[in-house]
């Protein structure tokens, strides 16, 4: 054995970082973290870890990294916060330190409700034994986290089989949110579909006001990062507070970071030019000149009619802008005569308020592949009602 194989392991240190109840504005939970010494120094988790393996002791180092934090929280915790542990799914499915973990941590004097088993991202043991190793947990009464989600092997699969209490986001998510309007509503759609599987949604790595006022307007459940409280060492109860949640009261009803489409500044000129076309429809107009109003403002895509059943009626009417954006990847697809959109929201929405304007989420058009919103509206002119539709590229609009 090398003598690097031989070393001892390192030696291990616990810090807690709150979890933050946005509602509450208080902390749900905390975080337990590794900070691990080797030789006198601090060295990385990851360092920690790889130490562990090369002498094959990772079972065991996990296993007394979780003694250590549960031992830490017991003694300066309350009688309600929820200790988060990390935990290698390499450890769960192991044949005996998977039942040790268990042990270990019953024998720790939290009560298993108030202990969050953390499934961490990395690459995965066969599914079925972790889905089995999980059920073991959760039979015993922990409740079960997601570590990372949207990073690495992490999917929507993998929500479905474990069934987590709670999601957490992987913090490069909010990050990016933060610097696009267009990440922003992809995020806010990300915790509604999480919110649908039953499970709560935390997100991490929140380091500004603007990236915890984004979670907000995306109704995350759960806060951590630093701007809410950084991790530390217990030295008594004091040490378990946060900060930056003063804000938090003042803003629940302020929905201003995270606009609907139709409230976007640079929608107005569309939406105008839109109206006009649709007044001139129903004046009997042709549908080709008339359209001519709307396409010759810079986003605009393209205009179409449906007749009452969501068929499409004829070719559309193309806007000479945007050339390359108007170029199909799918041939054919751009033969639309005869489509039939019935199933897309915005025909169903404009039939369901007929006379009035509806904008829908943004979507990939199928022609062109280009990520836009369509403006439609279901009027009746000489007898039969038609949807009258307009694309307008949402790239560029949602930087307005």
């Amino acid at each position: 054995m090398s003598e690097e194989n031989s070393c001892c392991l390192p030696s291990i240190n616990s810090a807690f970082q709150p979890i933050l109840s946005l509602a509450h504005q208080a902390p749900v939970g905390y975080e337990a973290l590794l900070r691990p010494w080797l030789d006198g120094k601090p060295c990385s988790p990851l360092e920690a870890f790889r130490r562990a393996r090369l002498v094959e002791r990772t079972g065991e180092f996990e296993r007394e990294c979780v003694r250590c934090h549960a031992g830490h929280f017991a003694r300066f915790a309350d009688d309600e916060s929820v200790l988060f542990i990390n935990v290698q799914p390499e450890v769960l499915v192991h044949p005996i330190h998977g039942p040790g973990l268990i042990a270990d941590i019953l024998g720790c004097g939290i009560p298993p409700a108030r202990l969050a088993i953390e499934v961490l991202e990395t690459p995965q043991p066969p599914n079925r034994v972790l889905v089995d190793a999980v059920a073991q947990l959760r039979l015993h009464g922990f409740l079960i986290a997601l570590d990372d989600f949207g990073a690495g092997d992490t999917n929507l699969s993998r929500v479905w089989d474990l069934r987590p209490d709670v999601v957490k986001l992987d913090r490069e998510l909010i990050r990016q949110a933060a610097t696009s309007y267009r990440n922003a509503r992809s995020l806010l759609r990300l915790v509604e579909l999480l919110h649908e599987t039953g499970t709560l949604v935390a997100v991490e790595g929140v380091e500004t006001e603007a990236e915890a006022l984004l979670c907000l307007d995306c109704d995350a459940d759960f806060a951590q990062g630093y701007y809410f409280g950084r991790p530390s060492a217990l030295a008594d109860k004091s040490d378990l507070r946060v900060s930056g949640t003063e804000f938090l009261p003042n803003n629940f009803q302020s929905g201003d970071r995270i606009k609907p489409v139709a409230d976007l500044v640079g929608l107005q000129p569309y939406w105008q030019a839109f109206q006009d076309v649709t007044h001139a429809v129903c004046l009997g107009l042709n549908f080709a000149e008339s359209a001519t109003r709307f396409l010759s403002l810079a986003l605009s895509l393209r205009m179409f009619l449906l007749d009452q059943n969501g068929t499409q009626i004829g070719s559309p009417v193309e806007s000479q802008n945007n050339p390359i954006r108007r170029q199909s990847r799918f041939p054919m697809l751009t033969r639309r005569a005869g489509a039939n959109w019935s199933k897309r929201p915005y025909f169903r929405n404009a039939v369901s308020h007929p006379g009035e304007t509806v904008v829908s989420e943004p979507y990939v058009t199928s022609g062109s592949m280009n990520l836009c919103v369509t403006l439609a509206v279901c009027v009746e002119t000489d007898g039969a009602k038609y949807v009258i539709c307009g694309d307008v590229l949402f790239q560029e609009l949602g930087r307005h």
